[in-house]
């Protein structure tokens, strides 16, 4: 019973990963998107200034390699589950992933957010370190008799997932690379 929602919420997961990574750019409307944003009673989304740019280019060049481990991580544990790799494979797949997290930590800290971004900075650096410490939790897999440090980890990632769709929505809506 466990195992089967583990790999329910897995591929879960793994699906809307997929589906965020694939979707496609919004169609234009014919109005303007300020004419339509008025009659919906919302304001038009203010330009970035240039520090705001310089910091969603600097985020933009982590963010890349933050998730493509975080998916690498995702079908890692998906396979695992599913019964298509052992838990040596697993590890062996996994334990890199933590020094990517590491870096990108590092390199996120580094970039200094104008101070109309540091709440998504911290965010963004708590998802990071969210997805490192699952990426641990996954590599303990191999060791114990038990899943437990999966679902752990799937909990972390999941947390982690939603942070950072909330910062890419905000500094990259599509997921463009910004200018």
């Amino acid at each position: 019973m466990g195992l089967g929602i583990v790999v329910a919420v897995l591929i879960a997961v793994a699906g809307y990963a997929i589906l965020h990574e694939t979707r496609k750019a919004p169609v234009v409307p014919a109005a303007s998107p300020a004419a339509i944003g008025h009659e919906m009673g919302l304001s038009e989304r203010p330009p970035m200034s240039a520090d705001e740019e310089r910091y969603a280019h600097g985020l933009w060049q982590v963010h890349d390699q933050v998730r493509t481990a975080a998916i690498r991580m995702t079908f890692a544990g998906l396979a695992y589950k599913m019964g298509d790799t052992d838990k040596a494979a697993m590890r062996g797949k996994v334990s890199p992933l933590s020094n990517v997290f590491k870096e990108a930590h590092i390199k996120a800290s580094a970039l200094v957010a104008p101070p109309s971004l540091q709440s998504l900075h911290d965010d963004y650096l708590e998802a990071i370190r969210l997805y490192q410490e699952a990426s641990r939790q996954m590599t303990k897999v191999s060791k114990a008799d038990d899943d437990q440090n999966l679902l752990v980890a799937q909990g972390m990632t999941e947390k982690a997932a939603a942070q950072l769709l909330k910062v890419g929505d905000a500094l990259w809506p599509g997921e463009y690379k910004p200018n």
